[in-house]
């Protein structure tokens, strides 16, 4: 039987009219863009899947007294090919050269952006910590660089201090911080019901569906992975030509492997790349550890380079931190919970270390 009416709708890239559990911080946000005449920036800060896409994009749509423009950072991370992104001006001629001068990109960029109401999305800004780029610096000072009024919104997994250096933090100065914590069951539920009655044919799919779907994906908090999980679940019931109710939920969750962001990887360094990837052998089959574990793992490392590798791994999603108990050392221990099978991070990690040796070969 037909279950899936419209695939569009079961996309991660889908962008739906309403926005459920973020309509407070969507408002709260658009009203300090719309009350300020004045250059500023605007951080919202997440784990994947709560929500900053859906709010950056829709404030685009919304703020349509701004020249907007949303650029992914992971995608693009150049300082040359956001700017080209920006811009989006088939017309417009930018340097060649490899490492083009700020200078350069300056001028042209806020020539094209002159006047008042220019509004830039950056999106996955974190990722700009490996490329060294000015293009932070660049637009959220650029009244004072002689340019035009930019509002600057960065959309991130991490604070902006893990990720931006000294000269550009010190540029955005007092930034607006939105935090966003992960969604309920409730949230959840309401998230999944919205796509399944536009997605899914009527009478295909019961509410008991829907309400299992929500469940197994509240640990996780993110709208990302029960949207996985219900275009999953309707693929399964409609190749095996049956009804979507639990029993297809949980039959398609036996196979089932969370999202996983490359850019949730990006980050990491060589060091904590192999710190991980010894992790990710040693887990048991519950996919728990404790702060412990990363000392049994490599008893010379430091306490503040095993707290800033958790504290990394943690806010890139790939854990959950579940429990905090007395432990190690007499202190404090948290243990943790593995959001994605360790199966699924050490082939992506294997995907990763080919990739950054091709230049090489």
């Amino acid at each position: 039987m037909k279950v899936i009416k419209n695939s569009v709708i079961l996309s991660q890239d889908y962008i739906p009219e309403s926005v459920i559990g973020r309509e407070e911080k969507l408002n709260e946000l658009g009203e300090l863009i719309s009350g300020s005449d004045v250059s500023s920036t605007f951080v919202v800060r997440g784990n994947p899947g709560t929500g900053k896409t859906l709010i950056g994009k829709t404030l685009l749509k919304r703020l349509k007294g701004f020249r907007g423009a949303y650029v992914n950072c992971y995608i693009n991370q150049t300082d040359r090919s956001i700017i080209s992104t920006i811009l989006d001006n088939p017309n417009i001629r930018l340097p060649e050269i490899g490492n083009t001068r700020a200078e350069s990109l300056a001028s042209i960029l806020f020539k094209e952006l002159k006047g008042r109401n220019n509004l830039v999305v950056l999106d996955e800004s974190q990722s700009l910590k490996k490329a060294h780029g000015q293009i932070v610096y660049l637009l959220s000072r650029s009244r004072e660089l002689g340019g035009p009024e930019i509002k600057l919104v960065l959309l991130s997994m991490e604070e902006p201090e893990m990720y931006l250096d000294r000269s550009t933090l010190s540029g955005i100065g007092k930034y607006n911080r939105i935090s966003l914590k992960e969604y309920d069951a409730n949230d959840l539920f309401k998230i999944i019901s919205s796509r399944a009655a536009l997605g899914l044919y009527e009478g295909a799919y019961t509410n008991g569906a829907i309400s299992r779907i929500s469940e197994l994906a509240e640990e996780s908090g993110s709208a990302r992975v029960a949207i996985e999980l219900l275009r999953n679940s309707a693929l399964y019931a409609e190749t095996r030509n049956v009804f979507l109710d639990e029993e297809a939920v949980l039959q398609a969750y036996r196979d089932f492997s969370p999202p996983l962001e490359d850019s949730s990887l990006i980050n990491l360094e060589e060091d904590e790349i192999l710190l991980l990837r010894s992790l990710l052998e040693s887990v048991s089959t519950e996919n728990r550890f404790k702060t412990s574990s990363i000392k049994d793992l490599d008893r010379n490392i430091s306490d503040s380079k095993m707290y800033k590798f958790l504290k990394t791994i943690e806010v890139s999603g790939l854990v959950k931190k579940s429990r905090i108990g007395k432990g190690y050392s007499g202190g404090v221990e948290n243990e943790y919970v593995l959001r994605v099978p360790p199966k699924v991070l050490l082939s992506k990690l294997s995907l990763m270390e080919k990739a950054r040796k091709l230049p090489e070969s």
